[in-house]
């Protein structure tokens, strides 16, 4: 009877000895793609810009005020002045207007 106590903890003991450790597996690094450039249909070389402008150069203008146009209509930030002192803030419309560089 006194054995038995000596043949569990020597069990046990062996078990924990043998015991193995779980690692989880390594995922893949991702690369992180840098966000997109604001897609234009107008034509890059044009020194005219603007809604008026782009009403002409595209063949659907009344996709550039549809919400729901494909992305190749662009999303509108070329057709937006921005704000020089803060970058993110849109100052208003370009009705109308000629590059000069």
């Amino acid at each position: 009877m006194r054995l038995m106590p000596v043949i569990l903890i020597s069990l046990f003991a062996a078990g924990s000895c043998l015991a193995q450790d779980f690692v989880a597996p390594r995922q893949p690094r991702r690369v992180v793609t840098p966000p997109p450039q604001p897609v234009t249909p107008l034509d890059p070389d044009s020194r005219v810009e603007g809604i008026v402008a782009a009403a002409f150069q595209t063949k659907q203008p009344w996709q550039l005020i549809n919400p729901m146009a494909a992305k190749g209509y662009g999303d509108g930030r070329y057709l937006t002045s921005w704000d020089p002192n803060d970058p993110g803030k849109p100052k208003g419309f370009i009705i109308f207007g000629i590059r000069l560089w």
